[in-house]
Parts: structure tokens; sequence; C-alpha cells
């Protein structure tokens, strides 16, 4: 480290100014090691990502094939929402409604429109209101 004293006015003010310098192997001055610090980062971490990429693709197609099995008892379990339940909507509307939603009570006898399953009336483009929610059976 070096420092430099500059004198503006030498009744009145003292400057010093340090600067931070590196020297190379032959005794001259460095300049920008910082930059050659960060190369030397970046390298390390390029080398690293690839070193992990390439250990990634040799494990590829080594280890068996993931195998799901089915247990019959899981598989034959019924669902406790009753997907057959009828539905209602309104002609004017977008959504359906199942005969426990309170929204149903807002559509006017004269234009609900019933539907046998919730797939008949979203086919018909209808969505479940958000409100809504499937009735359960017991």
């Amino acid at each position: 480290m070096f420092e430099k004293s500059n004198k503006a006015d030498l009744s009145t003010t003292n400057l010093v100014m340090t600067e931070e310098v590196s020297f190379d192997e032959e005794g001259h001055i460095e300049r920008f090691p910082w930059l050659k610090k960060l190369f030397l980062s970046l390298v390390i971490i390029l080398v690293a990502g690839l070193s992990f990429g390439i250990g990634r693709l040799t494990g590829v197609g080594k280890s068996e094939p993931i195998q799901i099995e089915y247990n019959q008892e899981i598989s034959n379990f019924q669902s406790p929402i009753s997907n057959q339940a009828s539905v209602y909507a309104s002609s004017k509307g977008e959504r359906y409604y199942y005969a426990n939603c309170s929204g149903l009570s807002r559509v006017s006898e004269a234009n609900k429109v019933n539907f046998a399953t919730a797939a008949i009336a979203e086919a018909r483009g209808y969505t479940l209101a958000s409100n809504c929610s499937p009735i359960v059976n017991h």
C-alpha cells in the first residue's frame, strides 16, 4: 500500500489518498487483479457445473424403470363423492349448483335447468360455482 500526499493549500489542507495495488512474480504492478479473480471464479463454477452434468448423464439408463403396482383393495374403493347427483343451473348463467348449495336459492324457478350429472352440465359449458361442493354420500 502506498500513500501519496497532495498539498493543495499549504496552510489549510493535507489530502491523503491511498491506493491498493498488487504485484506479479516479477515485481511489476498488476492491473485489474479483481478481473483475474473473477475470471478464475467463473472458470471454477463452469468446471463444477460441467462435471455435475456429465456425472448425471453417465447415470442415465442404468437405473431400473419405475413400476406402478395396483392394490386391488384400493383400486375398488368407491369415492364418497357422488358423480351421479343431479345438478342445477340458470339458463342465463354460467355456473351449476348441487342441490345442497346456497347459490341455488338465487336461481329463479323459471330459469332453472336440471342436468342428470355434473359431467353433462360441464359439457354444455357450465362450471361448478366456487362456493359449492359436490354432495357427499354417507
